[in-house]
């Protein structure tokens, strides 16, 4: 599965996710499947308050950069 929009707050932190099934999903729900393999390009990572959220994998390009995607 694919993420090929992002939703972010007023401080540029991402809160939802747009999967390429076409299903809006949390935050929460992101790291979940993150975690379980089932999202391609991203990684499970601790922010700076300790939460864990997605990130961009290493090997990403530009084009899967999730700060680079479009927002919905």
């Amino acid at each position: 599965m694919k993420i090929i929009k992002i939703r972010k707050n007023n401080d540029g932190d991402i809160t939802n996710v747009l999967t390429d099934d076409n299903i809006q999903r949390s935050l929460t729900e992101a790291v979940a499947l993150a975690k379980r393999g089932k999202l391609d390009s991203v990684i499970v990572e601790k922010n700076q308050n300790g939460v864990n959220t997605i990130a961009s994998s290493p090997k990403s390009n530009d084009e899967n950069n999730l700060n680079n995607l479009p927002t919905f």
